[in-house]
């Protein structure tokens, strides 16, 4: 019997060991399965929570209202202000929809049939950035404004800088009639990055300078992607056509440790920058938003 005891006691440990064991086993393919419901149910589609509201309000509108498939989670999405009340600029009927978050920060969609075409936004999906100037230097983005078919959209954003711009950028991409009721709430990061075309070549001119002409558009850059030679002078002419809001800054790097900001004051001003490029490589440039960029490649 005493011989016996210890060989009793010593399997007991063994035994719940091995129960542990298997319950680990049993959890851990469990968890992962959960993690991976979690992320496919994050990313799948399903029904508006705010798309049967903003439908009734559609009634009263003589347009189709849309929202935002994409909407990051900090807000609530159940619990939009929907407002028909409020005018628009000329006085035509208008809906807002106003997304609140746990902080009280807000975004306010606000959509409308213009009562007079302006030529100027009759481009479909042509986005110009609101800004409020803070210094000659510095402008804080506090929402867009877009045309989609002939309805005039505004994102306006209660603080300065609530979002990304890529994350408004989705927002815009996601933009749906209501009738479809589906959203999709992205759980990973917006990539920050960006494709351009192959280059447009410099060529060097008969004084011995590559001069290229920058124009920003609505559109964005022309050209978005240039190269030109290393050690050759380069005259970059800066200019605007048409509005574009904080696209009239210009972040211009030429090399590593080299970049200066070119404003235009006006619509018809020009900024003159000349540089020498002393590095091969890729260099971007930008508005302060990240709303326009492009790319300089630099050549051996």
């Amino acid at each position: 019997m005493l011989n016996g005891m210890p060989g009793l006691s010593s399997k007991k440990p063994n035994s719940g060991q091995r129960r542990l064991l298997a319950g680990i086993f049993i959890l851990i393919p469990l968890l992962l399965a959960g993690f991976f419901w979690f992320k496919v149910s994050g990313s799948k589609p399903r029904e508006a929570p705010e798309a049967e509201r903003v439908l009734n309000a559609q009634a009263e509108l003589p347009f189709q209202v849309l929202i935002p498939a994409y909407l990051p989670n900090l807000f609530k999405r159940e619990k939009v202000e929907i407002l028909t009340d409020r005018p628009g600029p000329n006085g035509e009927k208008m809906i807002q929809l106003i997304y609140s978050t746990r902080k009280g920060d807000t975004l306010t969609l606000s959509e409308w049939l213009p009562s007079a075409q302006d030529p100027a936004k009759t481009v479909s999906n042509i986005r110009r950035c609101l800004c409020t100037q803070q210094t000659t230097q510095q402008c804080n983005m506090v929402g867009m404004e877009l045309t989609v078919g002939s309805v005039q959209i505004k994102v306006e954003f209660s603080a300065p800088n609530l979002l990304y711009y890529d994350q408004l950028q989705l927002i815009l991409d996601t933009l749906g009639p209501a009738t479809n009721r589906q959203v999709y709430s992205a759980i990973e990061d917006v990539p920050l990055s960006f494709s351009v075309p192959p280059p447009v070549e410099i060529p060097v001119g008969s004084d011995g300078v590559q001069e290229v002409t920058l124009v920003v558009t609505p559109e964005g850059y022309s050209p978005v992607h240039f190269a030109v030679k290393k050690d050759v002078p380069v005259r970059l002419i800066f200019r605007q056509l048409g509005q574009v809001g904080c696209g009239n800054e210009l972040i211009f790097q030429w090399e590593e440790r080299e970049s200066t900001t070119l404003i235009l004051d006006s619509a018809t001003d020009k900024q003159i920058l000349e540089f020498t490029p002393g590095e091969a490589g890729e260099f971007r440039f930008n508005c302060p938003h990240l709303i326009y960029r492009g790319v300089m490649t630099v050549t051996e």
